[in-house]
């Protein structure tokens, strides 16, 4: 699912139509996860981590019900092709419940009047608990709490109907007589809906059981059906991965915070970085496609940069896989500079994340390019077929990088510098950084391979290793204290 189409649906959705949403998942999403779901974002993030949103079947379904019939085109699709496709899940038993549909269609036809009823002839719930329940949802969600009420269980809930509203506790009973007759047993996947395949785009990830399920009824025996039993994944394999690989499945996986500073008008003798801004249009296009959510900040002085830094090290990031913070500025050892020329320990900028809570055992990068300033190396232009052509203008050192201290000893950090300790690093004044550029180059690369982040940034190493500069070489070191294999998919 388009994570921008998901961000447009989320900024149409009011409160009390995230809620209905959260009542109509409470058989996909437990009622724990659900109760830190604030808004539709944070559902959507809840559903794409159970892998119900590969397709646009479940979406579709659940803004059908709760009227938002406007909201589908930005699925590519209309409530009359939702109105068919909805008539042959409901044949197929898939799909949001009837029952939990039915609650949600009385709520919709409930009264203040028959609600206050309602409330008062529940007197097996604490009143403190029926108090705070403002709508016939939150009764309902406090009933099947107790076990008041169920699927199988709606005696109680026709009572207190038939006492406030004899037509309210009539659908009960016909729910009850169509589920005598049509039982509903819910599925994982959706059935595809016949002659809609095309306009859906929707993707043909089934599950592999599924290819039985839809057998023709001629088909001669089931012992004509093969598959590769190696290919389909064990439980064994999928504890393995969880244990030696990071969850990167939430959309979007984390922050990226890019902190580039480029004027140092106030702290000369430093020079303006340029190129700078190269580096960063190229961290936002790489992480942007990654499923990050790029947070760009320019220009800071110390201070901004370590009030920054404290601002994201005390978000709630539980809803995220990973943190990214990339810091382009001038440099010494051990720090990077503000624009008004006081250092920073890079300590005190990634130390903060290891006591956020929200981030304990996920991945947080940072990725340093850190410039001396105050001695130029002799700039060399490296040109396509391999010619080289002095011009004191387009390559300037970006320094030495940072001291062992700098580099936090707890789990779960990887810190990737431009450069060794005490060495220069360079960047182009028109194209940006080698060590930012090789490294963006290297990421986007890496995803057709599926390799893990510090094969990466192995490769990044030698491409950038190789590159001689008026004599000089360049060699990035990554340190790290990462736990598990860290690998990116843009999937």
């Amino acid at each position: 699912m388009n994570p921008q189409t998901l961000h447009e649906i989320d900024e149409e959705l009011t409160k009390s139509e995230v809620a209905a949403l959260k009542f109509l998942c409470i058989d996909f999403v437990t009622k724990k996860r659900l109760e830190g779901v604030k808004d539709a974002k944070d559902l959507f993030l809840r559903l794409n981590e159970l892998a119900l949103l590969n397709d646009k079947y479940l979406l579709a379904e659940l803004l059908h019900t709760i009227g938002r019939f406007d909201l589908l085109r930005l699925l590519g699709t209309n409530k009359i092709e939702v109105d068919s496709w909805l008539q042959n899940w409901r044949d197929s038993n898939s799909g949001v419940s009837p029952y939990r549909i039915m609650l949600y269609k009385l709520s919709e036809d409930t009264t203040d009047q028959n609600l206050r009823t309602v409330k008062f002839l529940l007197d097996k719930l604490p009143k403190s608990k029926l108090q705070a329940c403002a709508t016939l949802l939150d009764v309902l969600t406090e009933m099947e709490k107790v076990q008041m009420l169920g699927e199988d269980n709606l005696d109680e809930l026709e009572r207190i109907l038939g006492e406030c509203d004899k037509q309210l506790a009539s659908r009960v009973q016909e729910f009850r007589n169509l589920q005598t007759r049509e039982p509903h047993i819910p599925r994982q996947n959706y059935p595809s809906p016949p002659q809609q395949e095309e306009s859906m785009d929707i993707s043909n990830a089934l599950n592999p059981l599924s290819i039985i399920e839809t057998l023709p009824e001629d088909t001669p025996s089931l012992a004509a059906v093969v598959t590769d039993a190696q290919d389909l994944p064990t439980t064994i394999d999928a504890q393995e991965e969880a244990d030696h690989y990071y969850s990167l499945t939430r959309r979007p996986r984390g922050y990226c915070l890019i902190i580039s500073n480029y004027s140092f008008v106030n702290a000369r003798p430093l020079r303006d970085r340029k190129g700078t801004d190269k580096d960063e249009e190229a961290l936002t296009r790489i992480f942007s496609k990654l499923h990050f959510l790029p947070q760009n900040k320019t220009d800071l002085s110390s201070s901004a940069m370590r009030d920054i830094i404290k601002e994201f090290a005390e978000m709630d990031h539980s809803q995220m896989d990973a943190f990214v913070c990339c810091i382009l500025s001038h440099g010494e050892k051990g720090t990077v500079l503000g624009t008004d020329g006081k250092p920073v320990l890079i300590r005190d900028l990634t130390m903060p994340f290891a006591s956020c809570q929200s981030l304990w055992k996920k991945p947080k990068l940072f990725f340093i390019q850190a410039c001396q300033g105050k001695q130029l190396q002799r700039p060399v232009y490296i040109q396509a077929d391999g010619d080289e052509k002095s011009d004191d203008d387009e390559y300037e050192d970006d320094a030495q990088s940072v001291a062992l201290h700098s580099i936090p000893v707890e789990a779960d950090f990887l810190i990737g510098m431009a450069t060794v300790e005490s060495y220069k690093s360079f960047r182009h004044t028109y194209t940006g950084s080698i060590f930012i550029q090789e490294l963006c180059k290297q990421l986007e690369n890496g995803l057709r391979s599926k390799e893990d982040i510090l094969s990466i940034l192995t490769r990044v190493n030698r491409e950038v290793s190789v590159r001689v500069l008026m004599g000089h070489k360049q060699m990035p070191e990554p340190r790290y204290t990462l736990t598990k294999k860290l690998v990116f998919t843009v999937d």
